[in-house]
């Protein structure tokens, strides 16, 4: 039996979200098999009404409306563009409608963290994680993620690194105000205010250091990887892309950026918010 649902009257990047969580259980497959797929989801979901609300009917099959269709078939072909697919199984189903998950888009659907791929997945996540996000920080990765869903690596490099930066600047900000000593705070702000981030971040990073001890256990926890590793490595590939040296910027470099750029971003306002709170001496 099968039943049309009512239109998906959301965006396209949840449709895609559907998508790859159908893909994370079925990596052979073919064309309308994801579409009935991506209905089942937002029936059992509720993003839809059941067709027949108060039933239960056993072996039913859920297929979209023929719009809806459409637009499935647009979003997998970015994601053949991507690599997260190929078309063809085997050499005996080796044409479309028959796809496969490549084995990049293995690593992508069994992700443990949030793929950039999913770009609603994603952000929804950091908004989760950190309600409060800067709109800058917000608007910069945003911008990132779409930049290197098509494949514009050294775009997405550069946007990603001017979250990171805005984000570490806000962080060196509060870091400032939570000096007590007025002199003390002065003399901090004078060698950060107005200078290039990487004194900026030279700066915050030896005060930091210094009174790691003084640090709750959470926020100290691997700080040198976590917080100033990450900046470093972002920062570099931000400069690599951002002048014209000719340097290959690898798509699976970004992916692993933005990867671990939400548990960066994460301890950065975990220690905003310790340091609004707290008064140095």
């Amino acid at each position: 039996m099968s039943d049309r649902i009512e239109r998906l009257n959301i965006p396209y990047d949840q449709i895609r979200s559907l998508i790859l969580e159908y893909l994370k259980n079925n990596h052979d497959t073919q064309y309308i098999d994801i579409c009935n797929g991506v209905a089942q989801i937002a029936v059992d979901r509720k993003i839809v009404h059941h067709p027949h609300p108060g039933t239960v009917v056993y072996g039913a099959t859920y297929s979209l409306q023929k719009d809806d269709e459409e637009l499935v078939r647009e979003i997998i072909w970015d994601l053949i563009i991507e690599r997260v697919l190929t078309i063809g199984i085997d050499s005996a189903s080796s044409n479309w409608p028959f796809l496969k998950l490549t084995a990049y888009g293995h690593s992508i659907v069994n992700s443990q963290k949030p793929i950039p791929h999913d770009p609603s997945g994603y952000l929804g996540r950091i908004k989760e994680e950190i309600p409060n996000i800067d709109e800058v920080i917000y608007k910069y990765l945003e911008e990132s993620i779409h930049t290197y869903n098509i494949g514009a690596h050294l775009s997405a490099s550069v946007t990603l690194g001017c979250a990171s930066e805005k984000a570490l600047l806000l962080l060196i900000e509060s870091y400032t105000n939570s000096i007590k000593d007025s002199t003390k705070q002065e003399s901090f702000r004078n060698k950060v205010q107005g200078r290039m981030i990487k004194r900026q971040y030279e700066e915050f990073s030896k005060a930091i250091t210094a009174h790691l001890g003084s640090l709750p256990k959470e926020l100290s926890d691997n700080i040198t990887t976590i917080l100033l590793g990450v900046f470093e490595m972002i920062r570099n590939n931000r400069n690599d892309a951002g002048h014209p040296t000719g340097k290959v910027i690898k798509k699976e470099q970004i992916f692993a950026y933005l990867q671990v750029f939400i548990e960066y971003c994460k301890r950065i306002y975990g220690l905003i918010n310790y340091y609004e709170n707290v008064e140095w001496s």
